[in-house]
C-alpha cells in the first residue's frame, strides 16, 4: 500500500513538473514571438516612415525641375530659334509648368539661387568610394585645412579600430573635405587612400568634396554677435558644409551621426549607439546627443535630415550651427528640458583631441 502511494506521489510530481516545464516553455516561446513581432512592427514603421520621406523628396525634386524649367524659359526670352525644335504639346506643358500662377514650395534654390548658374553645383567635385547604402548608421566627418596639425587620420583610426567585423559592414564613414583648392583636396585624398585603402575598397570609408560654385559670395556678410568678418564667413561656410554633407549622406542609412575630424571614441561605441537608438524606435525623438561638444555626436533619423537642412539653409548666414540646432529643438519640442527623455539624450561617448 505504501509502495502504491509512493508511486502515485512520484507520478504526480512528474506530471506536475512536466506541466510546469511545458507551461514555461510555451510562455518563453510566446515571449520570444512577441519580441520578434515587436521588432517586425518597428521595422515596418520605419520603412513606412522612409517611404513617406522619399515621396516628399520626389515632390521636392519635381519642384527643383520646375525651377530649372523656369530658368531655361527666362533665359530664352521667348526666342523662336531656341524653341524651334520643341513641339506645340511640349511648349504648352512648359508654359503650364512655369506659370507663376501656381504655388510652389521653396527649395534649396530659393535660399541659394546662385546654384542655378551651374549644372553640377550640388554634385561632389571629388568622390572616392563604393557608394555603400542600406546601413544602420552613417557617420559624417567634415574636415578643413588646419593651420597647425590635422587629426583626421587619428580620428578615422579611432573610429575604425573600435568596430567589429560585423559592425564594419553596417556603417559608412563619409569624409567631407570642405575645401575647393584642388591641390589640397587631392593631397588629402592621396593620404587617405594610402592609409585606409582596405576600408575604402570595402565601402566603409568614402571621401567627397564640394564644387567651388556650391558656395555663394560671402564677401558682404553682416557681422553679428560681435564676431569678426572672418569669423562670420567661417561659421557661414561651416553651416553650408554641414548641409552638403547631410544631403549626401541622407539616403545611405537609417541614422546619421555628426562627427568631426578631431575626436576619439570609446570601446563599443557603435553597438551602444545603435542599441540605444533601437530601444527608442517606438518613441517620437528628433535628436540624440552622444557628446556635449557643440555639434559633435548629434544623431538624427535620416528622414528628419530634410527638415534640419531646410532650417539651416533659412538662417545659415545669421547664426552658428549649434545655435540653429537649439532653435530647431525649441520649435519641435516647445520645451526641450521637459521632453529630454524622448528628444535629447546625452551619453558622452566621444571626446575631442587637443588642439
Amino acid at each position: 500500500m505504501r509502495l502504491r502511494n509512493g508511486t502515485v506521489a512520484t507520478a504526480l510530481i512528474f506530471i506536475t513538473s512536466f506541466l510546469s516545464l511545458s507551461w514555461y516553455t510555451a510562455w518563453q516561446n510566446g515571449k520570444e514571438k512577441l519580441i520578434a513581432y515587436q521588432r517586425e512592427f518597428h521595422a515596418l514603421k520605419e520603412r513606412l516612415r522612409i517611404a513617406e520621406h522619399r515621396t516628399l523628396q520626389r515632390s521636392s525634386e519635381l519642384n527643383t525641375i520646375l525651377e530649372q524649367f523656369r530658368q531655361a524659359v527666362a533665359e530664352t526670352n521667348g526666342s523662336k530659334d531656341a524653341l524651334s525644335s520643341v513641339s506645340d504639346e511640349t511648349l504648352k506643358l512648359l508654359n503650364e509648368l512655369t506659370s507663376r500662377r501656381s504655388l510652389q514650395v521653396p527649395n534649396i534654390y530659393y535660399h541659394l539661387p546662385h546654384l542655378l548658374k551651374n549644372e553640377g553645383s550640388l554634385r561632389p567635385s571629388v568622390h572616392v568610394g563604393l557608394g555603400r547604402t542600406g546601413v544602420s548608421i552613417v557617420m559624417g566627418i567634415p574636415t578643413v585645412k588646419r593651420k597647425v596639425k590635422s587629426y583626421l587620420t587619428e580620428t578615422l583610426h579611432s573610429l575604425i579600430d573600435k568596430l567589429s567585423p560585423e559592425e564594419k559592414l553596417d556603417c559608412v564613414m563619409i569624409v567631407f573635405i570642405g575645401e575647393t583648392e584642388l591641390d589640397y583636396v587631392n593631397g588629402v585624398v592621396a593620404n587617405l587612400e594610402k592609409e585606409f585603402s582596405t576600408e575604402i575598397r570595402s565601402g566603409l570609408v568614402e571621401i567627397i568634396a564640394p564644387p567651388a560654385f556650391y558656395y555663394p559670395d560671402m564677401k558682404n556678410l553682416k557681422e553679428t554677435f560681435g564676431d569678426s568678418k572672418e569669423r562670420v564667413r567661417w561659421r557661414t561656410k561651416q553651416n553650408l558644409d554641414y548641409c552638403f554633407l547631410m544631403m549626401y549622406a541622407q539616403k545611405k542609412g537609417v541614422y546619421y551621426i555628426q562627427l568631426e575630424d578631431d575626436i576619439v571614441v570609446k570601446q563599443n561605441y557603435f553597438s551602444t549607439i545603435k542599441n540605444f537608438a533601437l530601444q527608442l524606435s517606438s518613441e517620437d525623438w528628433m535628436i540624440l546627443e552622444f557628446s556635449q561638444l557643440g555639434f559633435i555626436g548629434k544623431m538624427f533619423q535620416s528622414p528628419d535630415i530634410t527638415l534640419i537642412v531646410e532650417f539651416i539653409l533659412m538662417f545659415y548666414k545669421e547664426k552658428p550651427i549649434d545655435w540653429l540646432l537649439d532653435h530647431i529643438l525649441w520649435v519641435k519640442a516647445c520645451n526641450p528640458e521637459k521632453d529630454a527623455v524622448s528628444l535629447f539624450e546625452n551619453l558622452m561617448f566621444l571626446k575631442s583631441l587637443p588642439i
